[in-house]
């Protein structure tokens, strides 16, 4: 076994687990008739129920439809009608329960409702006794809420820290329904929002060993996805420059917060190679060079240009190692020092529209976008003065592309705080993450559009994954700046 995989496996801890039984009054039912349950929140796990007869016994197979939604718009929809590549993803089950009694569904679900439609029964039933069995890796009793006198904040950190515990599973899933696996770019923000609520850093280890035992392309980069149940299995037909620098991004913030060396040194080799992987792509101006095929993520925005965003990604990531190698390995430190000196130059130099006051480049098609705007100025390109300025007028402006995931604007937040912004991200994040909550939010979704709740990047708004990995940040920044 790979010895990282083998360190993976140490690190995985038993799951907690806990029962949800909804209320419901019971009733009897017949062929045609659906019910509907609430849990009352969100839930990741198994669901078992009793069926019973009235009056007659029951002498042969009943017909059920079971349907698992994340939010109220999936409950009467029809799932058949849905032809994207993700609609297997919806939970839809239809079974036969052959005699009365407990039955227990095999698969794991991910939900809120539960809804059951009696497609066929030979005579009168009864369903009762409902049970959905949760699961998470997040250890309840560790977490604490912060006292915060804005009510609006207090919401958004509860629903955030929701949404973390319910990707918290055997690894830090990007989204329980949907897609279940280990992404390094839901990783990086799931390990920084876990930091501040559940400290499970067994979990943030594992996944950094997982990744350190994928498969690597020819530059040395690590995959960009993982699965680990119930083999493993590494997504060798993706990688992703921003997430083989995230990865890196994802250790040094690991040892900064923990001061575990050994775990960082031991996998320090892989580290150290995404970061050599992306100076050897750098064109002849300096500059991350575009590549074949998808090599690149920053957000859904469709046609999104990133060139330059993934240019600031690698300056933001020099910029961390040299914080994590400084006492460690001074040489290193010195290396990743001078390449990040001479990238935020070339920076500045090829991709800054100084007269413009903007980063547009003909990489990127002289595209304008809130982007290239926070990712260079968490590369650390521009003063702050100059940064506000830049970063205001992208924000301001209706010609620029704006982000529609969470996971970027969680990067404009960071980048508005690094410039002294810190009331205007406030603001951001309450309007941003506060209209999810309008909408009826329990949990925070993996793309939203401000004003537009059908949005999707995949042709239906039903394949979205409605409790999403990479939107749990709003508690990592509530605890850090603004909380007493």
């Amino acid at each position: 076994m790979n010895c990282y995989l083998k360190k993976a496996e140490e690190n995985l801890l038993p799951l907690h687990e806990y029962t949800v039984m909804p209320e419901y009054e019971k009733r009897t039912l017949q062929t045609g008739d659906s019910i509907t349950l609430d849990l009352g929140n969100y839930y990741v796990g198994y669901f078992s129920f009793v069926m019973d007869w009235v009056d007659v016994y029951i002498d042969a197979p009943v017909k059920l439809a079971v349907k698992f939604c994340e939010g109220e718009k999936e409950i009467d929809a029809d799932f058949s009608t849905q032809t994207s590549f993700l609609s297997s993803w919806l939970q839809e089950e239809i079974i036969h329960v052959d005699f009365p009694g407990r039955y227990n569904m095999p698969r794991r679900y991910a939900c809120r409702y539960v809804k059951i439609t009696v497609l066929f029964s030979p005579q009168k039933l009864t369903l009762s006794r409902f049970a959905f069995r949760a699961t998470t890796s997040a250890d309840l009793s560790r977490l604490t809420f912060p006292a915060l006198s804005d009510s609006r904040l207090a919401d958004i950190d509860k629903v955030s820290v929701n949404t973390l515990k319910n990707c918290m599973q055997r690894v830090f899933e990007d989204g329980p329904r949907r897609d279940r696996r280990l992404w390094i770019g839901d990783l990086r923000l799931e390990a920084l929002a876990n930091y501040y609520t559940f400290n499970n850093l067994e979990l943030v280890k594992r996944c950094l060993y997982l990744f350190a035992a994928s498969e690597k392309n020819e530059h040395g980069f690590v995959c960009s996805f993982v699965y680990e149940n119930p083999v493993f299995v590494s997504g060798s037909d993706t990688y992703l420059v921003d997430y083989a620098l995230l990865y890196a991004a994802t250790a040094c913030d690991y040892v900064l917060h923990t001061g575990d060396k050994e775990t960082f040194l031991d996998i320090y080799p892989v580290v150290k190679a995404q970061l050599e992987g992306a100076h050897s792509i750098l064109d002849e101006d300096g500059i991350i060079s575009r590549q074949s095929g998808w090599f690149v993520f920053i957000d859904w925005y469709p046609s999104i240009e990133c060139i330059i965003p993934l240019h600031g990604v690698y300056l933001y990531t020099l910029d961390l190692m040299v914080q994590a190698v400084e006492k460690l390995l001074p040489e290193d430190a010195a290396m990743f020092r001078k390449w990040l000196d001479e990238g935020r130059t070339n920076a500045k130099k090829v991709l800054y529209d100084a007269e413009n006051k903007r980063f547009s480049n003909s990489r990127d098609k002289n595209q304008y976008s809130v982007h290239s705007a926070a990712w260079m100025i968490l590369g650390g390109v521009l003063e702050a003065a100059e940064a506000r300025e830049v970063l205001t007028a992208a924000l301001n402006s209706p010609e620029s592309k704006k982000p529609v995931t969470p996971y970027m604007y969680h990067y404009v937040i960071e980048a508005m705080i690094k410039i002294g912004m810190k009331q205007e991200a406030k603001s951001l994040l309450t309007e941003f993450w506060g209209e999810m909550l309008d909408w009826g939010a329990v949990t925070f979704h993996e793309m939203h559009i401000p004003g537009q709740p059908d949005f999707s990047a995949y042709g239906s708004y039903l394949t979205n994954s409605l409790c999403h990995a990479w939107s749990c940040t709003p508690s990592y920044f509530i605890r850090k700046y603004w909380t007493k």
